[in-house]
């Protein structure tokens, strides 16, 4: 919502004035603050088309985790459907990984809170979307999520990432080896995983011995990684945004 004191925040008057200038990023961070001036729905209307666009997201250079983020914030059916084409629009921006890649993402309890100090964004939200736009856009793409048990998650090229990650809950503890253990196969080329990497257990012979690389992006920055970073194709991430895509 606006920062500024309630009789200071621009009106509906005053933002459909300055609608038309505004850029595509100021658009997006400005959805609930439309919703709450209550701007007409010609004129949302007119936003929406714009930030729709194939070409408008393509010039904006925004990547899936911005797109989450507006929805996490607007929370409102008159922007969904538009904020769920730009994402898929903004995929074209996700590099597409070769060969076979087993991603993981972590739905422990811890999972569910903040992402950041003064966000709505959960750590979950943004663990998903990294994951599945991931997903949707590798050659194949085995996706997981767990907690202390796991289950595989089916993406096609035409289900809805916003839809994906509403449907995603609580699996409560973080058995990351385990469910490393019982997903990875020999032929897999990578493992990524996003998770907080407060894990509850110990990587086995299984990890040890993969041949691949694993790449593990922390969304929270616990003090002890779930394992040793730089060694034998083995990479620890800390923190994650759009630009942790080009990695």
């Amino acid at each position: 919502s606006c920062p500024l004191t309630r009789s200071m925040c621009p009106d509906a008057a005053a933002w459909e004035a300055i609608i038309p200038s505004m850029g595509y990023m100021a658009l997006l961070r400005n959805l609930r603050n439309f919703d709450e001036a209550g701007v007409s729905d010609s004129v949302a209307s007119a936003i929406c088309q714009r930030l729709s666009d194939p070409a408008e997201v393509a010039r904006s250079r925004q990547l899936p985790l911005r797109f989450i983020s507006a929805w996490t914030a607007a929370r409102s059916l008159r922007w969904g459907h538009t904020l769920e084409m730009a994402l898929n629009h903004s995929l074209v921006n996700v590099p597409a990984l070769r060969g076979k890649t087993l991603i993981m993402v972590d739905l422990s309890g811890s999972m569910f809170s903040g992402f950041s100090q003064r966000g709505v964004l959960q750590r979950y939200e943004a663990a998903g979307a990294f994951g599945v736009a991931i997903a949707k856009r590798a050659e194949h793409a085995d996706l997981v999520v767990f907690g202390n048990g796991s289950e595989r998650v089916n993406v096609g090229s035409n289900d809805s990432i916003l839809r994906t990650i509403e449907n995603f809950r609580n699996m409560g503890g973080t058995y990351l080896w385990r469910t490393f253990n019982e997903h990875v196969r020999p032929d897999h080329d990578r493992v990524i995983i996003i998770t907080d990497e407060q894990a509850h257990d110990s990587a086995g012979p299984t990890a040890h011995n993969f041949p691949g690389r694993i790449f593990t992006f922390n969304v929270a920055g616990y003090a002890s990684g779930a394992h040793v970073n730089g060694e034998r194709g083995r990479y620890s991430f800390a923190g994650l945004t759009d630009r942790c895509f080009q990695l």
